[in-house]
């Protein structure tokens, strides 16, 4: 595009002219900040870090993080994960931190473009490797954007920063609907055990527990094939339901891992994403951070993940004392669970499948309010 043809407004620029990358490491066991944000811990087209850890959890050197700097995950772009910090933190060294070079941006403004498909696609692109493609910084401070001048700035920070607050409101709504559920899960089976309708069940005794492995990642004729290989990242407390992840085997790769049949639960049973749950919609694989809960006639899936959500401090007492927490299988089947009639089982999933719907079109009114915000730049061609 020419000088001639810019729109006005706009200006050719190298990314390394409008954003500064910060690479200061730490070591998590020598730091005394309390937070660590891994990739794990962003959600796709979404600048709020809704959920982190702690340094314990992780071992290797780390990335410091200063409040309102931008966490960006260089490693598997197309996951479009980019936020913004409001803590002091440390991250995991897959992610780059970057700020506005303030000179070109106004502030607050460059994370709204690095949401946008011009920046996401073009990261997507210059990502090297076919495992775990990643961005390298000096490749991406070489990149020319089309951006907007600092007057246009001010312009369209103000409609990019309502669309946000929107999204942001419509995501608390969204957890406010979670927490409701739980409320009428829980008086229900008060109820129940009032009304002797509900016994208690080891895990083990209501559900086959099956541990996912990862095959050799290194092996080409495992990798890239048509099975989802689910690990915690890809679970999200956004949906019941789980069918994709990042990376998918071959029917191969499946002689290396158990298969994990439709209908199984999912359970993260490690680190600070214990308690993340989803059920399998369709036959699916998982690493061996996940343990896949194969319900008996006994318990229904849905009513089964509603009972995790609802105990999760329960479940966590089971892990152990060590460095990692980890609730390893014989642990897992060995807690109690209550377990109604089938019949009141089937009343509480009909509630809750009922506020799923609403949750998905919450999350509907959510992609329209995000692509609102991409669409506000301009698609530069050549």
């Amino acid at each position: 595009m020419t000088e001639q043809q810019l729109p006005e407004g706009w200006q050719m620029v190298k990314f390394g002219d409008i954003a500064k990358h910060i690479s200061k490491r730490v070591e998590p066991s020598e730091t005394d900040l309390k937070i660590y944000v891994g990739l794990e811990h962003l959600d796709p087209d979404s600048l709020k870090i809704k959920r982190h850890g702690v340094p314990a959890d992780v071992e290797g050197q780390k990335l410091l993080v200063k409040k309102g700097q931008i966490i960006f995950g260089k490693r598997r772009a197309y996951q479009r994960k980019v936020a913004v910090a409001d803590w002091d933190c440390i991250c995991s060294a897959h992610a780059m931190v970057l700020e506005e070079n303030s000179k070109m941006v106004i502030p607050g403004f460059l994370p709204f473009f690095m949401q946008s498909d011009i920046f996401m696609n073009r990261a997507v692109a210059i990502s090297e490797g076919s495992l775990s493609p990643t961005i390298k910084w000096k490749v991406l401070a070489e990149q020319v954007f089309l951006f907007p001048a600092k007057n246009r700035q001010l312009k369209m920070l103000p409609i990019l920063s309502s669309c946000n607050l929107a999204s942001l409101k419509n995501d608390a709504a969204l957890e406010s609907l979670l927490f409701f559920r739980k409320v009428i899960f829980r008086e229900h089976i008060s109820k129940l055990i009032i009304r002797h309708n509900v016994s208690r069940e080891k895990l083990g005794d209501v559900c086959r527990i099956s541990t996912g492995k990862t095959p050799p990642p290194n092996e080409r004729e495992y990798w890239e094939g048509d099975i989802p290989f689910i690990t915690p990242g890809d679970i999200s407390s956004d949906s019941l339901y789980i069918n994709s992840g990042e990376r998918n085997i071959t029917h191969k790769g499946l002689e290396k891992t158990p298969s994990v049949p439709k209908g199984s639960v999912l359970l993260t049973c490690i680190g600070s994403t214990i308690g993340k749950a989803a059920i399998a919609s369709c036959d699916l694989s998982t690493n061996q951070q996940i343990n896949s809960l194969i319900c008996s006639e006994k318990i229904l899936p849905e009513y089964l993940i509603v009972w995790i959500q609802n105990n999760l401090e329960v479940i966590k007492k089971y892990t152990g004392i060590q460095a990692v927490p980890i609730i390893n299988k014989s642990a897992l089947a060995n807690i109690d669970v209550d377990v109604p009639f089938l019949e009141e089982q089937l009343k509480l999933v009909m509630v809750v499948r009922e506020m799923d719907s609403l949750r998905h079109k919450l999350k509907k009114k959510g992609v329209i309010l995000t692509d609102l915000t991409k669409s506000l730049f301009v698609q530069d061609s050549d």
